[in-house]
């Protein structure tokens, strides 16, 4: 029974530590989106992936793992994953011309293997989608798979307001 409670309090304060990072990664970047969503300005690209990216790696770093690199080929990949799943108004790993991620990421150049993707929709913010993707098992997972090199993040927001989130880990 010890060793379970003090694998929940272990759990606890690893979770309450990678949400802490994430805020104090937001606060120290650039443009934000709100928290309660709100539109994405294609002029905050840049920033939102580099506070992505910063905010993933304090989680890794904790965790005692190697930062991932930001790679344009998995950004392509996600971003356009994300139109794709807008269209087909569901969020899945397949395509609509039923391409997996690792199929994806090489049609966007990317040569690696893929660890993982993590996808979400709604009006959350990318800090509130990462911490979601955090809080949850299987897509923590992915983020913080030790084979991972490099990241991509892309999204797509269509006329409601809703955002199409999807992170590609990369080996």
């Amino acid at each position: 029974m010890r060793e379970f409670f003090s694998y929940r309090v272990l759990h606890m304060f690893r979770t309450l530590l990678a949400s802490l990072l994430i805020m104090l990664a937001a606060a120290s970047c650039g443009p934000t989106q709100s928290t309660t969503g709100g539109q994405v300005s294609p002029g905050d690209s840049g920033a939102i992936r580099l506070r992505h990216v910063d905010a993933v790696n304090a989680v890794r770093i904790q965790a005692g793992l190697v930062p991932l690199q930001l790679s344009a080929e998995l950004n392509a990949a996600a971003e356009t994953h994300a139109r794709d799943m807008s269209v087909q108004q569901r969020a899945w790993h397949f395509g609509s011309d039923l391409t997996s991620p690792r199929e994806r990421a090489f049609r966007a150049g990317y040569r690696g293997e893929i660890a993982g993707e993590n996808l979400s929709e709604g009006t959350d913010s990318d800090l509130m989608v990462l911490k979601s993707w955090l809080d949850f098992a299987d897509t923590r997972n992915v983020i913080l798979s030790p084979s991972g090199r490099g990241i991509g993040l892309g999204w797509y927001q269509d006329a409601s307001g809703k955002t199409w989130w999807v992170q590609m880990i990369g080996e």
